[in-house]
């Protein structure tokens, strides 16, 4: 990894290749549309090489929504329901190509599958050696106030790519420990394909939720379906700012 460039794209293209090598049906079929917990290597490989560029261009052009002063604000970044981390890495090649010096003072990357947590771990070090990394290899259900570190930054960044939309967790346990554990100033990078508007309405509720706050700001909303994006991909993406 020390010789791959600080870029998704490159690390992208290490699965890419390894998946390659052992590309089948089964593989990918095990992958489950892209929620299954994967259990091994090769799973990690084929969900980068299938699903990698479509998550970094939704997340790429939602980062660019974000207003100009946050990047002036020392941060802490969550990612929910990470995978391999490629919601993080994908901010930190935003930060480099924008030649945003933001300081990111720690990140909580959540995640129930041990092997890809221990990757996403792997590349934010790759990215960003000074960081402090906290991991929690939970599902989003199992998530207690205990699990989420406390430090003097009271500026966080949400990000949740393809987890809002699926209906396997609670969102009420979710919401309640955001309001508990994140106080201060909170950035909300919400992304999802378009599956049908039962899925988006999730993300609409949990949206909801925050916008009866007294300084609920929304920022963007997006909804692309088939055909109206790139090529057959699809998008929904909401970004919003409340203060807790």
């Amino acid at each position: 990894m020390s010789a791959v460039p600080n870029s998704f794209n490159a690390v992208r293209q290490i699965s890419v290749s390894q998946y390659e090598l052992i590309k089948s049906d089964a593989i990918f079929n095990s992958l489950g549309r892209g929620v299954a917990i994967i259990t091994d290597e090769k799973q990690l490989f084929a969900y980068m090489n299938s699903y990698g560029n479509m998550h970094y261009q939704k997340l790429i052009e939602a980062f660019k929504t974000l207003p100009k002063s946050f990047f002036y604000q020392e941060s802490n970044i969550i990612d929910w329901g990470c995978g391999q981390a490629m919601a993080s890495m994908t901010y930190f090649d935003f930060q480099n190509q924008n030649a945003i010096k933001q300081v990111i003072k720690s990140i909580t990357l959540v995640e129930p599958s041990e092997i890809a947590l221990k990757r996403a771990s792997l590349h934010i070090k790759k990215f960003n050696q000074a960081i402090e990394i906290h991991t929690v290899n939970k599902d989003l259900d199992a998530l207690v106030n205990k699990d989420f570190i406390k430090n003097e930054i009271h500026t966080h960044i949400h990000l949740f790519s393809n987890i809002l939309d699926i209906d396997e967790f609670s969102l009420t346990n979710l919401l309640k420990l955001i309001e508990f554990n994140f106080s201060g100033d909170n950035y909300f990078i919400c992304v999802s394909p378009y599956i049908n508007d039962i899925r988006t309405s999730r993300l609409d509720a949990f949206v909801k939720y925050f916008s009866k706050k007294a300084n609920f700001k929304k920022i963007e909303s997006i909804d692309n379906r088939y055909g109206e994006w790139k090529g057959t991909w699809t998008r929904v993406v909401r970004v919003f700012k409340v203060t807790l």
